[in-house]
């Protein structure tokens, strides 16, 4: 990793937050949901991140279900059988996640206070968050599908956790910044496939694995560019990579694009 980056990098990181880090643009993410429906936004980031894997039609149209049976108050949630499923976790796996948040909102009032409760450091409540899940699984005869939704600590990235993480503790146009107690320098990066690509393109990772050691090297980088908000420049290089089909290296798309003449991959 390199410890030192050059003006013209970070221009370029602030050009691309400025010009993509905007309302406009969430209609691209999963932030789109909750950004868009109306109740407890903490409860309704939370299941829309747990469920960001797929197609995005089909992620939208659970999401819609799931609201429209369970509600949009965490603390009125009708946890009786259910027929809901998606992909990987059957009714059975959907039901147990229910009794999972209602739990935690009913012994703590949101998921910000349980986090509190588990540590003042961020990774080490997102640990105890994923144990405390695990366990509960365990507990009740969880399916696969249910430990799809709550991996264990170490073993990825956890990039659907911090999607909702930055979601909570980052404050702009894009993100919530409901979170008070944990700070913005505390975010990893979630890795999707345009993180990766760049990061694996720019000489910042070796391979593109969905890996905990490419998640800190990758927030290691941007934390030199901006040591208090590292994954500020999350959202923006995802929509360079969605919007601009920015490969991150010289390709034919580089001659219709905007910022080929700063551009840093070519």
């Amino acid at each position: 990793m390199r410890s030192i980056v050059s003006p013209s990098e970070i221009m370029f990181w602030e050009r691309i937050y400025s010009q993509y880090t905007r309302s406009e643009f969430i209609g691209t993410d999963p932030i789109v949901f909750p950004a868009r429906t109306a109740g407890n936004k903490e409860y309704i980031s939370f299941v829309s991140s747990l469920f960001a894997y797929g197609r995005v039609n089909a992620i939208q149209d659970f999401l819609e279900k799931f609201f429209l049976r369970f509600g949009n108050d965490p603390f009125e949630i009708d946890n009786s059988e259910t027929k809901l499923y998606y992909r990987f976790q059957t009714s059975k796996d959907i039901r147990l996640l229910v009794l999972l948040i209602k739990e935690i909102y009913i012994q703590y009032g949101s998921i910000h206070n349980f986090f509190i409760n588990l540590s003042s450091n961020l990774e080490k409540a997102l640990e105890g968050f994923l144990d405390y899940a695990r366990r509960f699984g365990a507990e009740n005869n969880a399916g696969r599908g249910y430990f799809f939704l709550f991996p264990g600590y170490g073993g990825s990235g956890l990039k659907r956790f911090r999607m909702f993480l930055r979601w909570m503790v980052r404050k702009d146009d894009v993100d919530f910044g409901l979170w008070d107690a944990y700070k913005t320098s505390e975010l990893l990066y979630p890795l999707d496939t345009h993180i990766l690509r760049f990061a694996k393109g720019f000489g910042i990772i070796s391979s593109e694995a969905n890996s905990p050691r490419n998640t800190r090297l990758i927030t290691d980088y941007f934390k030199v560019i901006n040591e208090e908000d590292p994954v500020k420049y999350d959202f923006a290089i995802t929509r360079l990579g969605m919007l601009n089909s920015c490969k991150f290296k010289t390709s034919v798309n580089c001659e219709v694009c905007g910022l080929k003449n700063d551009c840093l991959f070519n």
